[in-house]
């Protein structure tokens, strides 16, 4: 409530105290605990004007990175709600909104764009952004697919590189800073500690362990191996040879300094090959690491992954960010508020208790139909896949608000489908979340009608 109302503006606080205010009257009412008086009293009073809506078409190819980033640029700024729609498709409104906005989540994801550190194993698709890639859509490696979360790639921060993967984080600033400003959710695996610096922390060497653990882990040891060197060099006992004999045997994970062969540079897996070496002092790759300069190095390297590195792509965050509201308002939460504001729940999770809850049928169903009975066991019976597939079919996102099932607004209303069978397909009025469900003869049929209705791209079943 605190930030809602006081990061936008008092045009927006206005209709936001006005929209909870509406939600609290609706819970009452379908409650029955508003007295007649009073809801004629409600029926009577005044409100106080809404916002601007600013409708954009765009086409969702060849580029819809570069149509985003656009589009983008000019509504920075301003304070209506931005509305997406596609060219030559027919949806208009919140779903064609909600779907532009996971789509770009996808695209910033995409490996080739550099601006991600990524793992070097490709992982399985169930890393990559889950309502947009079907088996056979994109090949392994397509996405960044990172363990703790996407983290910016460290750069060379005078390269041509660097200057351009700086427009991309002006423009994820800017884009995430909409989707707070609008009320949106987004699928977008941001790791915790670029969630702290959105926050306006300032990270720390430690941060390494979380940012990129194997890193960490080497150059701890290379930390262990300079404090040996140290304890060498202090130890009185010892004459000048049996010195620079433990010297020369100090070892860093079973490796000699001079086996190891590092320079003072940091190396990367980068897809640019001019980002993938970076000198961590002046003439640093032609520098040799050796014990008595390993702590040296352990350090540079630590600062230039966590800060040094990424100092112009975070820059470039916060000054998008700041075009649409100051990004000190962020500072209010901790990095885990802020996922769930940014992401939702990202589970997502539900049981059979809260479907029956949180789930309304209507025109046709009840909660004792065979046919919304047998909606909600193939729902209960979906993978995590399977469960984003279907909230990104249904309501235009894959992630479910803060609290779940129980928060989303409006609730998920299935309806029955007149006149449809077995052949026919369930339909969606994505805006409203409302699901048009026909009458299948067996919950097998009607989890295969689902599942093919659910992996249809477009808004074709609306």
């Amino acid at each position: 409530m605190f930030f809602a109302c006081t990061a936008f503006g008092t045009s927006r606080t206005i209709v936001w105290l006005q929209a909870q205010r509406d939600r609290a009257l609706d819970r009452q009412r379908s409650g029955n605990t508003v007295s007649p008086r009073r809801a004629e009293l409600e029926a009577t009073e005044f409100r106080m004007g809404r916002l601007r809506h600013e409708r954009v078409r765009i086409p969702r190819q060849p580029d819809l990175l570069r149509s985003a980033m656009q589009v983008m640029r000019v509504h920075a700024g301003r304070k209506s709600v931005l509305e997406v729609e596609f060219a030559g498709e027919e949806g208009t409104g919140l779903g064609p909104t909600l779907e532009f906005y996971a789509l770009v989540a996808a695209e910033l994801q995409r490996a080739d764009l550099g601006m991600w550190l990524g793992d070097a194993a490709h992982a399985d698709l169930d890393s990559a952004p889950h309502h947009l890639v079907l088996p056979d859509e994109k090949p392994p490696g397509y996405y960044v697919t990172r363990a703790g979360g996407l983290f910016p790639s460290p750069l060379p921060q005078d390269s041509p590189i660097c200057d351009k993967i700086c427009k991309y984080f002006w423009f994820l600033g800017v884009f995430l800073a909409k989707v707070l400003q609008d009320g949106r959710l987004v699928d977008l695996p941001l790791s915790e500690p670029f969630l702290r610096i959105m926050c306006g922390e300032e990270l720390s060497n430690e941060c390494l362990e979380e940012i990129d653990p194997i890193r960490h882990r080497f150059l701890q040891s290379v930390l262990a191996a300079a404090d040996e060197y140290d304890s060498i060099m202090r130890d009185g006992t010892l004459s000048e040879e049996e010195r620079s004999q433990r010297v020369a045997d100090i070892c860093v994970e079973g490796a000699t300094f001079e086996q190891l062969a590092l320079s003072m540079t940091h190396v990367a897996a980068h897809p640019d090959p001019r980002a993938a070496l970076q000198p961590l002092c002046d003439g640093g790759e032609l520098l040799d690491v050796r014990p008595h300069n390993a702590r040296a190095y352990a350090e540079a390297a630590a600062r230039w992954a966590v800060r040094a590195g990424v100092r112009r792509q975070t820059n470039a965050f916060r000054r998008g960010f700041g075009a649409v509201f100051p990004p000190r308002r962020l500072r209010a939460f901790c990095a885990a508020e802020l996922r769930l504001l940014l992401c939702g729940e990202r589970g997502p999770v539900w049981t059979r208790d809260h479907l029956l809850q949180y789930t309304e049928p209507k025109l046709g169903y009840t909660r004792d139909s065979p046919g919304f009975l047998r909606l909600v066991d193939v729902l209960v019976e979906m993978s995590l896949r399977e469960r984003k597939a279907f909230l990104q079919f249904a309501t235009g996102c894959s992630s479910l608000p803060p609290g779940g099932l129980a928060n989303l607004h409006p609730r998920l209303t299935v309806v029955r489908k007149v006149d449809a069978g077995d052949g026919s397909y369930p339909s969606v009025n994505t805006c409203v979340h409302y699901l048009k469900l026909p009458e299948y003869s067996c919950k097998e049929v009607l989890r295969e009608r689902l599942l093919a209705a659910t992996n249809e791209r477009g808004f074709h079943l609306n």
